[in-house]
């Protein structure tokens, strides 16, 4: 039974439970699909995980990115289908 999907944005910004090599916590989502680009918002380094491997990992999310506007959604999602879903 897969997991529940989750509900990432652009430009969330999440804590991971353990630090990055320089130090930082902090990591901004710059890519989503089937795995998930990553900046490090201590030094700019980029990583990309997959989704099982970035819900292990994440402690919380610090901020989130703006949603879809409802229009773009219906576009890339159509009238009754919902993201992630």
């Amino acid at each position: 039974m897969p997991a529940d999907p989750m509900d990432l944005r652009m430009g969330d910004v999440v804590r991971l439970r353990k630090p990055h090599p320089c130090g930082g916590y902090d990591w901004e989502l710059v890519r989503l699909g089937g795995e998930v680009g990553l900046r490090c918002l201590a030094c700019d380094r980029r990583v990309i995980l997959d989704r099982p491997t970035l819900r292990k990992r994440l402690k919380a999310f610090v901020s989130r990115g703006t949603a879809l506007d409802p229009s773009v959604e219906r576009a890339l999602y159509g009238e009754d289908a919902t993201p992630g879903v």
